[in-house]
């Protein structure tokens, strides 16, 4: 190995030699080759001429470590340290007993031994700190003098200083610049840049040089830090450098400066000062960078507190940050808005998390929870972590439900997990603050509430993604529905409209609740009874006009009810079941599993909601929108006569087929026909028939313009629908002035000749004044598959919000509502336009993969564009809304009628109390706080039992883990709930000391409930949670061996409570379990694996655990269960684990004397 390393070495190659090295360090070398090192490289250890001592050296040694060979030198500390540890092994090879050891010499000699084994890694790290040392002590004693010459001093710090300060804003040709013109490069937002990858390097490299410097300096730190440009220069690492990696360098090395480069305190007051001096200031200004500097902040913080420093001003700066923190919950009441970014109120709540550990538990009762005090645990609860959960809370108990919004202060993950190890603070050393949580937490979640009873659980509805859309859910084939409904949505004078119309109703229970397990939206007839619906249909449309105004206005207060949820629900996606039982196409009911056709649903919904509009007297808002007109005319080719008929419409139909793009078939519009001859048309004026040309225009331009692809035909041979999935493109701004009436008269001139005679042959609309002719695209409505089935999404464009989120593209698929790239050209050729794409596929002939042209079967179907001076606020439309929509309501909420408000309030409160009851903080937080008082729940030296408050603080703890673990813990999914082991160490700490809370949790926690041990060791799914509660039961049982006799369990599953009363509660526990064999046991075969494992981790603590086995006849009625003989049925499971079993019965008889039951054939 040694020859390997030089050779890799010499050879410029360092895998072979670190591979060799990492070789050698396993294993110690032999007793010769230590001894021929010895020879080589202590030549004086030993007499006789040199010459022959290098004849007996091996040649491959010789080699080895006469050549100039760095690895081999690099390896020797290795070897004499196998030397060594191999003089600690009396049994290592080659060992020859020079003198006789004595016994006190060899017991000191087992117990270095011993300690030596202790040291992690000691063959390679302790022997190489110890060589480090040596060396080090070596050179300071010949070197030091030489040595001492290059400790650099306070020019070469500001040196180092100026390099770290000009390359950390990407300028490091200012490093001979001044202090002042670094620090305004700092200060200038704009003219600041992020660094690039050298000069990074060069910073990160120079703090940590500079951090040794001051390590080999002290004395420099003082002296810089009554300079302002030292200050200044904390401040831009900090705050305003724009490289992640340069702020979290600094913050590393800022801590390291002023806790490790000096022994006296000054520094580490000096930096918490300076950075409370700027908390106000210069970090909420650069709230975006200011992660580091809080992080920074709270170990500095943490550190002073750890190591006993006193912070003089601990208290004021409290109170100042819990001030700061209610003015944050009274600016969320008023606006609902912090107004602040989540990191600087992370950082603000980890900083009073870490100047709250240097109160007294007096002090911290007094902000926590004590009357007249701060009351900072309940402003946590109540307003900053589980306003929704109190707000249920006050509903569940008066039946009536608050209309305060229930809007968190703390709405990140990074923000509630701050919150949480603030309320864990004010919970540690203070048993009535600790109280005051847990009986806030019980009566929210645990009092009066179900358990649950499935397992592997999680919410079935995930939230609303942050500034983002909420979806519908598909019950089957809705996607129709979902992608039309939010088409409409999303178009601003719609939305709004609709929620601001009164007086549709207040029946919108069948809408209250988003939970998926309510109902099966399967039923394929919406008239079965699981519906329960409030009309009755009929085979045939109702010709009442009274049941048809019903029917629309009903179809309008459902779609207000999802416009609702739409707009201020907080769940990821809304079930709108009441609209499925209201809407009927073409008079029937709907089949939730039938798809129909997107287009034939627009034109329904756009109808009835006109309808339901015009019955309650207002305009017919949708056609005023999405409607306008066509112009069919007839142009005279022998006299000047036209004649002209208006139709309105709501969607422009385009033939695809034989054009390559929307402009291309909007010609057609333009072209007409001629009809001469027999088609000749007869004109009224001149009663004759003349030669006419007969083509359609569009007289009215709608805001919104629909445009259908027409995609679906019917091939009458085949009596089927098919589909054209031709290439046909679309552009995104779109001029419609050529194809209307009064472009194409400006284009041939004739809106100026006098002798044209335009003669309206119906009754033409009201008269609206020109607005523009130009469009941009806004929605695209995709079908993906066939014509006989296939799939409907929306891709829409954000008209409104900050500069940030406006002009994005989202997709709409049902209850998924993500962004996307639409506004890249080449995404939209391929998710819109349709054609051909080369695709790869096997090739079942060649038996490989290859690229086919494929078609795409994904296009787009209807279009949206809207017009560019649609939002213009002198319209009539948008005055006589924003009319409708006037209100006192706050910022964040969205005008709607009162009881669609409730309604969706209700739904988010109840949605947002159950989600932070699953949510991954909240299990976080609960582990937290049971164990965030280990420390003191140990006996006091000389003692046996916990100290009063140290008991109390037990068994409040154990109190409120009993009750989450068994009805939501251990029933929730791992990826929530995390290992099952990390619940039984914590359940360990609280029970471990303390006989009263072991007695409390075993008869109020598994002995009240009988079925409780079945449940957590045989039917539960989870092998990691049967096998925490067996250790669970193992753990309780073995420490109460000793507490002595235990009345029996009024719940006790035991057949007979005769002879119990002398029974310990260990004894009771395990009669428990025992019981399980005479039924549950043969039920539940497949989850033996636990159950007996129990035994055999019992039997394993000792031999009082294995006496206590044998008196309650354990290996008997194992022996029995084995033999299928009792006492309770036959196991029927098949491939039942018994192995376990027999581990017991062996252990348990091994321990016994049988020498009187033995039988021998020889006597």
């Amino acid at each position: 190995m040694a020859e390997v390393a030089g050779l890799g070495c010499n050879l410029s190659i360092p895998r072979p030699g670190d591979g060799a090295r990492v070789l050698m360090k396993p294993s110690c070398p032999k007793r010769p080759f230590l001894g021929a090192l010895t020879l080589q490289w202590n030549p004086e250890a030993i007499s006789g001429p040199r010459q022959a001592r290098e004849n007996s050296l091996d040649p491959s040694l010789d080699y080895s470590f006469l050549a100039p060979s760095p690895p081999t030198e690099c390896s020797l500390p290795h070897f004499r340290g196998c030397s060594k540890l191999g003089a600690c092994k009396p049994n290592a090879e080659g060992k020859i007993p020079v003198s006789p050891i004595n016994q006190a010499t060899h017991d000191q000699a087992l117990v270095l031994q011993s300690a030596l084994q202790n040291i992690p890694n000691p063959a390679s790290e302790c022997m190489l700190r110890n060589v480090a040392i040596r060396l080090a002590q070596q050179i300071s004693d010949e070197n030091f003098f030489q040595a001492s010459k290059y400790i650099p001093d306070i020019c070469v710090i500001r040196a180092v200083q100026k390099i770290v300060w000009a390359s950390g804003c990407g300028t490091v040709q200012l490093v001979f610049s001044s202090n002042e013109e670094i620090s305004k490069i700092y200060e200038k937002t704009n003219a600041a840049k992020e660094p690039d990858g050298e000069d990074e390097q060069v910073c990160c490299e120079a703090l940590e040089v500079m951090t040794l410097c001051f390590a080999l300096m002290p004395t420099a730190l003082d002296t810089l830090s009554k300079e302002k440009a030292w200050q200044t220069f904390i401040i831009d690492l900090l705050l305003h450098c724009h490289s992640k990696s340069v702020r979290q360098m600094a913050q590393e090395q800022f801590f390291l400066m002023a806790t490790r480069c000096c022994m006296g305190h000054r520094p580490l007051l000096f930096f918490i000062t300076l950075l409370f001096t700027v908390l106000g200031s210069t970090a909420k200004e650069r709230a975006k960078h200011a992660g580091d500097y809080f992080t920074l902040l709270r170990h500095l913080l943490n550190y002073a507190y750890n190591s006993n420093i006193n912070l003089p001003n601990a208290e004021v700066l409290l109170n100042n940050e819990i001030d700061w923190l209610k003015r944050i919950r009274d600016e969320v009441k008023r606006t609902g808005e912090t107004g602040v970014e989540e990191t600087i109120l992370e950082g603000h709540l980890g900083v009073t998390k870490e100047l709250l550990a240097f109160q007294t538990p007096e002090k911290k009762y007094y902000i926590g929870c004590e009357k007249g005090g701060a009351n900072l645990i309940k402003e946590l609860i109540d307003d900053f972590i589980f306003p929704a959960s109190n707000v249920y809370l006050q509903y569940m108990k008066s039946g009536e439900f608050p209309t305060e919004q229930a809007i968190p202060v703390c709405s990140t993950p990074a923000s509630i997990n701050a919150g949480f190890e603030l309320l864990v603070a004010l919970a540690v050393g203070c048993v009535r603050n600790l109280k005051q949580i847990v009986d806030t937490l019980t009566d929210m979640y645990y009092l009066g509430c179900e358990t649950l009873t499935e397992w592997e659980y999680l919410p079935p509805v995930g939230p609303r993604p942050n500034k983002g859309f909420v979806g519908l859910k598909n019950a089957g084939a809705t996607c129709y529905m979902n992608s039309v409904i939010q088409q409409l949505y999303m178009i601003p004078p719609i939305r709004n409209g609709i929620l601001a119309i009164e007086g549709t109703g207040t029946d919108v229970d069948d809408d209250m609740s988003g939970d998926e397990k309510q109902e099966n939206e399967s039923n394929v007839d919406p008239r079965d009874e699981v519906f329960s619906y409030h009309h009755q249909f009929d085979d045939k449309p109702s010709s009442k006009s009274e049941d048809r105004k019903e029917y629309n206005i009903g179809v309008l207060r459902h779609l207000q009810v999802i416009f609702g949820h739409l707009a201020a629900s907080r769940l990821q996606y809304y079930v709108p079941r009441g609209f499925w039982k209201q809407f009927r196409l073409w008079g029937e009911p709907v089949n939730l599993r039938e798809q129909h056709d997107a287009l034939e649903f627009f034109n329904s919904l756009v109808d009835s909601l006109d309808e339901a509009l015009k019955a309650l007297g207002h305009p017919a808002m949708l056609s005023k929108v999405l409607g306008g007109s066509f112009a069919d005319q007839k142009i005279c080719q022998g006299c000047p006569h036209r004649y002209e008929c208006e139709e309105s419409f709501t969607t422009l139909n385009v033939d695809i087929r034989n054009h390559q793009n929307l402009l291309d078939s909007m010609e057609q519009y333009v072209k007409g026909d001629l009809l001469e001859g027999a088609n000749a048309y007869h004109c009224e004026k001149c009663n004759k028939k003349v030669d006419t040309v007969k083509r359609l225009l569009i007289k009215k331009l709608p805001p919104v313009l629909a445009i259908q692809l027409k995609r679906f035909d019917y091939d009458w041979e085949r009596e089927c629908a098919i589909k054209f999935n031709d290439y046909f493109e679309f552009p995104r701004e779109l001029d419609m002035e050529p194809y209307t009436v009064a472009g194409v008269a400006k284009l041939e001139g004739d809106d100026v000749n006098p002798e044209n005679q335009v003669i309206q042959q119906n009754e033409p609309s009201e008269p609206t004044p020109p607005g523009s002719s130009k469009y941009r695209l806004v929605g695209v409505l995709v079908h993906s598959g066939q014509a006989s089935g296939g799939h409907y999404y929306s891709y829409i464009i954000q008209r409104n919000g900050g500069d940030g989120e406006k002009n994005r593209w989202y997709k709409f698929d049902d209850g998924d509502v993500t962004e996307c790239k639409m506004d890249d050209e080449e995404e939209m050729k391929n998710q819109c336009f349709g054609g051909e794409y080369m695709g790869e596929v096997f090739d079942h002939m060649m038996k490989r993969m290859s690229y086919r042209r494929q078609k795409r079967w994904w296009n787009a179907y209807i279009l949206f564009y809207e017009r560019m001076d649609s939002l213009d606020k002198d319209s009539e439309l948008v005055k006589y809304i924003s009319e409708l929509t006037i209100s006192s309501t706050k910022p964040h909420q969205v005008k709607m009628p009162g009881v669609i408000e409730c309604s969706v309030r209700k739904q988010n409160v109840q949605f947002m109390h159950n989600r932070m009851q699953y949510s991954l903080e909240y299990f976080q937080f609960i582990k937290k706080l049971l164990t965030c008082n280990s420390v003191y729940l140990n006996p006091p030296p000389g003692q046996d039992h916990l100290l009063p408050e140290a008991e109390e603080i037990a068994m409040i703890s154990a109190q409120l883990a009993a009750r989450f673990l068994f009805s939501t813990g251990f029933h929730t999914k791992k990826v929530v709930r995390g290992p099952a082991s990390d619940w039984y160490d914590a359940l360990c700490i609280l029970l471990r000391h303390s006989k009263n809370v072991r007695y409390w949790f075993a008869h109020n926690v598994l002995f009240a409930y009988p079925n409780r041990f079945s449940e957590y060791l045989l039917e539960c799914p989870s092998a990691e949670v049967r096998g925490a509660f067996a250790k669970l039961i193992v753990f309780i049982a073995h420490f109460s061996l000793q507490d002595g006799p235990c009345p029996s369990p009024t719940a006790s599953p035991g057949p007979s409570a005769q002879g119990c009363d002398n029974l310990s509660l260990s004894d009771h526990l395990l009669r428990a379990v025992l019981n399980l064999l005479r039924r549950e046991v043969s039920e539940h075969g497949r989850h033996l694996q636990q159950y007996f494992n129990l035994f055999v981790m019992y039997a394993n603590l000792g031999l009082a655990e294995k006496t206590q086995l044998l008196k309650l006849n354990v290996p008997a009625t194992f022996m029995l269960v084995a033999l299928d003989e009792g006492p309770g049925p036959p196991i029927k499971y098949q491939y039942a684990e018994l192995g376990k079993l027999y581990t017991v019965v062996s252990q348990l008889v091994r321990c016994c004397d049988v020498s009187s039951r033995m039988q021998s054939s020889i006597n």
